[in-house]
């Protein structure tokens, strides 16, 4: 018998797993996906999650975990904030977002300069409702069991506030008058959410557009020292982890009863809460088999999933890439060259530094090359994914010239295996009914059962990364019992 049993493969469920044992719990973690942290080929070492990680700053969110878990913040040596914090590469610009910002918006305005007026105006408003909202953000880690929903209405002025956002977007709007500028925010958008963003804009646009100047950050030696942590910290507490597992059966009732199969044998699991991922595949027989969830379930399934990130992995010569390109960078290649993708769409390339020879051999350096495709690599056939796979790669070579003779390592097929294996760890697009302008709190974390409790980057979508780390230290405490804190 634990006292909670959390099922998932994603960050949001180990946060949730180590909160709940850090206050006390007996916590069993059941991750259904057997991927290890990273991926390690050849002597390079590949981030199973290329996408930008921010919230290491002083007071930020992932700092305020670390300190909640008794863990010593990273060295500035080890996890530092990149500048430029990402590159945006378009047919006919290239736009450095710096990490400081009156340098971002003159970049911004030497690209553009017959919108410079326009840049500085939205930029301005960024700043104002992006400090709003990132108090909101951290406030609502010290509200137990209130909602943001609740928070945001007792700390704000919510007439002004939304009067605020709605001036944001139409700054947005008037901008994106130019096709360029469009493709330039709804790719950064895109990225740095979880959100399928396109022409209407979410309420978190100014929290993610204020994120270059708050920090994108690099972890040297690869992001897996950081989960590594985690996971220690998970064993100390005395937490249990069953890994590469299938769930057969899930009953929510007075107590929770999971049935799993490891190496071919059945174990019986039985706990007193449930914190499940979004993004286990356990969860559909859970909203299957309890007629309480049947309202949740309908809500789930109005939520479309519209693109599904699908990553190459390549070690490459480090002369084989420009000097000035940056750690993070999105690529929107000319429509004609997008063979793979939706209109509009983009290429989101992660690279190690020169001297992290930790992750490639000295004079090499890994590089990621992500697209986010309509269908899930899981439901792709080999040949459909290896088409996507030489449409990426011709679509960089207007960018990236001498890409193709300088990869000292490509698995294509390994590639194909994780980006399958990695859709139960790394977050999706989705795109939420209704409101043009979906909340910060996009799904909640309490189901109808009061035992059940649902986390993942599903919940605050609009906030990204940071949206999967809140999701999992809320459901962390309110499995822990918030009021015991």
């Amino acid at each position: 018998m634990f006292d909670v049993i959390v099922i998932g493969s994603d960050l949001s469920s180990l946060i949730a797993a180590l909160l709940a044992a850090r206050y006390g719990r007996k916590v069993l973690l059941v991750s259904e996906c057997g991927l290890d942290d990273c991926l390690a080929r050849s002597g390079y070492t590949f981030n199973i999650d290329p996408l930008p990680w921010s919230g290491f700053g002083t007071g930020q969110i992932f700092s305020k975990l670390l300190s909640e878990l008794n863990i010593p913040l990273p060295e500035t040596s080890r996890v530092s904030p990149l500048n430029p914090a990402l590159q945006v590469i378009l047919p006919e610009h290239r736009i450095d977002f710096y990490i400081d910002r009156d340098a971002l918006v003159r970049d911004l305005g030497r690209e553009y300069p017959e919108e410079d007026r326009q840049i500085h105006t939205l930029y301005q408003s960024v700043a104002t409702v992006g400090e709003t909202l990132d108090r909101a953000v951290r406030e609502t880690l010290e509200s137990k069991d209130r909602s943001l929903k609740g928070l945001m209405k007792s700390c704000l002025d919510m007439p002004f506030f939304m009067g605020e956002i709605w001036r944001l977007e139409q700054k947005l709007r008037s901008v994106e008058k130019l096709p360029s500028l469009a493709a330039l925010f709804d790719s950064g958008l895109t990225l740095l959410s979880n959100l399928h963003v396109n022409h209407a804009k979410p309420l978190s646009s100014a929290y993610l557009l204020s994120l270059p100047w708050r920090g994108l950050y690099y972890h040297f030696g690869g992001k897996h020292l950081m989960i590594g942590r985690l996971r220690k910290r998970f064993e100390d507490l005395r937490g249990e982890t069953m890994t590469n597992c299938a769930v057969e059966a899930l009953r929510a009732g007075s107590r929770i009863e999971v049935d799993v199969r490891v190496k071919g044998k059945p174990v019986s699991l039985m706990g007193q809460q449930l914190v499940i991922s979004a993004k286990s595949p356990a969860l559909e027989m859970l909203l299957a088999s309890e007629r309480k969830l049947s309202r949740l379930a309908r809500r789930l399934r109005r939520v479309e999933t519209r693109q599904y990130p699908f990553t190459l992995h390549l070690g490459v010569d480090n002369r084989g890439l420009p000097d000035r390109m940056g750690e993070h960078v999105i690529h929107v290649p000319e429509p004609s060259a997008a063979d793979v993708q939706e209109p509009g769409s983009f290429l989101y390339l992660e690279s190690s530094v020169a001297d992290d020879t930790a992750l490639a051999p000295r004079g090499k350096r890994t590089l990621t090359v992500t697209s986010f495709l309509p269908l899930s690599p899981a439901r792709m056939a080999d040949s459909e994914l290896k088409a996507a796979a030489d449409g990426m790669m011709r679509s960089l070579e207007g960018f990236l010239p001498f890409l193709r003779e300088s990869v000292d390592f490509t698995d294509l097929d390994g590639s194909v295996e994780v980006s399958r294996r990695y859709q139960q760890v790394v977050n999706p697009r989705y795109r939420f009914p209704g409101f043009s302008l979906p909340g910060l709190a996009t799904l909640p974390i309490r189901s109808p059962l009061p035992n059940v409790l649902l986390t993942g980057g599903i919940n605050f979508a609009g906030l990204g990364f940071e949206g999967e780390v809140l999701s999992g230290m809320k459901a962390g405490f309110l499995a822990a019992g918030d009021r015991e804190r």
